[in-house]
């Protein structure tokens, strides 16, 4: 590859004169493109909308890579359909001082060795001004997809609640990033201190067993036999952190058609803080991810109203009873499963992924590298 690309070179001084033929050339190829004036004026907005490529010893440009940098009201209008990508508005284009939104990759036609440039125009792409930029792009052929695939796009984009297959896109943007994220797995040490993340280790674990020692057996003197009932290793649980500290947690067990939640405790000092709150949101959407549609937990009655701000209600044919000096109700809610929740119907990778990271590989997919012979089967 690093050959390939030595033979090519790449610009974004665009010559008016050449327009027509590389559209009239790509055109043959890729089918109805924008008209010759539309791409010179998209690239006099910005130069770094059109790429030229051209093999070492040739005079004129072979190949090209367009793309639409777009503001956020031209993000949205790619996704709404109001975008016309055979003549992009202006105001939804951004100039070469301005930082895009997304970038949009507009046509592509790399014949042969010139495809080895496009790897020049992703770094100038992955340069400070365009990193937090997603990049977006169509495919409609299998081998389109698979190219996609190859360079990291993901399929399909949620925008407005809705989930749009026919957009591939390389989430790079704070606020998609952010919004992707399922409410279970939002924290990250570097890019998010603060947020909540499935106890996978026992580093983890320590962390809630002294947030529940503090709020439990602390402040409420719960006998340590009690709080700490033998449940603890057969439970999933959440971990909210703050700045990196950790500040409440919650436990999740699983019936056969119903999850409990329990066991929430945020510290003291966090409570002015939306921590429970998220924490419960979290479990909720936990618990739709794994395709449940009931949830039942315990609520002391102090704290009912709490609860019922969720949906909860009082279950029926349910009393209070007591345990570890309180009295508590039984409360459940209906849920909806998730658009993505886990079923046999998923690729075996995503089944063994570590338990809420189901939205992104997991090391067993990595391992699935040594054995090219079956990756080459399913592709």
């Amino acid at each position: 590859m690093q050959r390939a690309a030595a033979m090519v070179s790449v610009t974004n001084r665009l010559e008016p004169a050449d327009v027509p033929r590389l559209l009239e050339a790509a055109g043959k190829a890729i089918g109805r493109l924008a008209e010759p004036a539309t791409v010179i004026r998209v690239a006099e907005r910005n130069a770094d909308s059109v790429w030229l490529f051209t093999r070492r010893g040739r005079s004129r440009p072979e190949g090209f890579m367009s793309a639409l940098l777009l503001n956020e009201a031209g993000r949205s209008a790619l996704f709404e359909g109001t975008l016309n990508l055979l003549d992009p508005q202006d105001e939804y284009l951004v100039s070469q001082h301005e930082r895009p939104a997304a970038i949009y990759v507009w046509a592509s036609f790399t014949p042969g060795v010139l495809a080895a440039g496009i790897n020049r125009v992703m770094d100038r792409f992955d340069s400070p001004h365009y990193a937090e930029a997603d990049i977006i792009s169509t495919s409609f052929t299998l081998r389109g997809h698979r190219a996609m695939v190859r360079r990291g796009f993901e399929q399909g984009v949620w925008h407005g609640g809705r989930l749009i297959e026919d957009f591939y896109m390389i989430p790079r943007r704070p606020k998609t990033l952010s919004a992707r994220m399922p409410s279970y797995a939002t924290h990250d040490p570097v890019l998010r201190p603060t947020g909540i993340r499935v106890v996978n280790g026992f580093d983890d674990m320590m962390r809630v067993a002294a947030v529940r020692s503090a709020v439990y057996i602390g402040e409420q003197s719960c006998p340590y036999n009690e709080e700490f009932d033998g449940n603890d290793l057969a439970a999933t649980h959440l971990l909210a952190l703050v700045d990196n500290e950790p500040a409440g947690c919650m436990r999740l067990r699983f019936f056969g058609d119903f999850a409990k939640l329990e066991r929430l405790a945020v510290r003291r000092e966090f409570r002015t803080s939306r921590t429970a709150f998220q924490l419960v949101r979290a479990s909720v959407a936990l618990c739709r991810e794994k395709g449940f549609r009931r949830i039942y937990g315990h609520a002391r009655e102090d704290y009912l109203n709490f609860w019922q701000h969720f949906g909860f209600s009082l279950k029926e044919n349910g009393a209070p009873f007591a345990f570890s000096d309180h009295v508590f109700v039984e409360m459940a809610d209906d849920i909806e499963p998730s658009p993505t929740a886990l079923s046999l119907k998923d690729d075996p990778y995503r089944l063994i992924r570590p338990e809420g990271a189901w939205h992104v590989p997991g090391p067993l997919e990595a391992s699935a590298a040594r054995h090219p012979d079956l990756q080459a089967a399913r592709a």
